[in-house]
């Protein structure tokens, strides 16, 4: 049975094709996690990740003036916004040249298989760039406070090559830091604006802990790991990071700007992807016949400076060195 284009083009438009589509890109997505759907203010044109910590019984209300038309909205509840830029808004498309295109309209099951594989190849695009983007939203000094020898705080370490050669201390550095994050500290994480337009203002941190954490390695340092638990008298066991952590909380990448491994809170990171009501749109290209297939993802994202996360750096070399 032969499917009639116009039909089929009009279903491919629809918010279920733009939902699916990204269901695609997030099971085939290393940082899939990080998506978020709670915790999210729209405003406009401006996503903002809002975080919110307990109030003092003694001043608790439910009011949050949202019906009293004769005040401003005044919210009376402790939140904080995060602003999340716009990490990714491109039209990417696919063309198919008329003959596939119209032996994929002669049955359901080609035409099956033909969504398939545009959807598949979309997300494919869309995961290359996300895949880019991602880490060097994490990967950003900005994100971090140097660690200070002195006062002995900062969650930010420099370490030389020498240290990142051992797989013992790499080890050690993980286990102590996840044992750290795990107790509640004020220690270990920026904190928030106090004015978010007022950066002059500086940042208040906060005391948080992180019970679920993340492990981003850079792609040497996690081979640094492996090929350490080869060597005589090392216990493999305890190198093994997906057995402390969890499989799926252990991840890998070739990571930016020096940064050599990161134990982040699952919170660090959100990415959050703007609702659509149009999935797929498309143009017959004359006269050539050419069917192009348009899809337009908008992707915001930002790093969460509230919660506690701990990071280290290859230590920049010096001129003699």
């Amino acid at each position: 049975m032969t499917i009639e284009k116009s039909a089929y083009l009009t279903t491919l438009n629809n918010k279920v094709v733009y939902d699916k589509t990204f269901k695609t890109i997030e099971s085939n997505f290393k940082y899939n996690r990080f998506f978020n759907n709670g915790d999210i203010q729209i405003d406009g044109r401006a996503v903002q990740y809002l975080l919110t910590w307990p109030k003092e019984g003694i001043d608790w209300t439910d009011d949050l003036n949202i019906y009293n038309p004769n005040s401003n909205f005044t919210r009376k509840v402790n939140i904080v916004p995060f602003h999340l830029p716009r990490q990714l808004d491109k039209v990417y498309y696919e063309i198919i040249n008329e003959e596939r295109f119209l032996e994929a309209l002669e049955s359901e099951s080609a035409l099956k298989d033909f969504t398939s594989k545009l959807l598949e190849q979309t997300a494919d695009k869309v995961n290359i760039d996300l895949e880019v983007k991602v880490p060097t939203i994490i990967c950003n000094d900005e994100n971090f406070i140097p660690y200070n020898n002195t006062t002995k705080k900062g969650n930010l370490y420099e370490e030389d090559d020498d240290f990142f050669a051992d797989p013992i201390k790499i080890l050690k550095a993980l286990n102590d830091g996840a044992d750290i994050l795990e107790k509640a500290s004020v220690d270990f994480n920026k904190g928030y604006q106090k004015d978010p337009d007022d950066k002059s203002k500086g940042y208040e941190q906060m005391l948080t802990n992180s019970k679920r954490l993340v492990v981003l390695l850079d792609n040497k340092i996690k081979n640094t790991i492996t090929i350490g638990g080869y060597k005589e008298n090392v216990n493999f066991q305890a190198l093994d990071l997906e057995k402390r952590f969890g499989t799926e909380n252990v991840l890998r990448d070739n990571l930016p700007n020096d940064y050599a491994m990161l134990l982040l809170d699952e919170r660090s990171v959100q990415l959050y992807k703007r609702a659509k009501k149009e999935g797929f749109k498309s143009q017959t290209e004359e006269p050539a016949g050419n069917q192009w297939f348009f899809f337009n993802p908008v992707i915001h994202g930002g790093f969460i400076t509230a919660f506690n996360a701990l990071a280290w750096k290859i230590k920049p070399k010096t001129a003699t060195e």
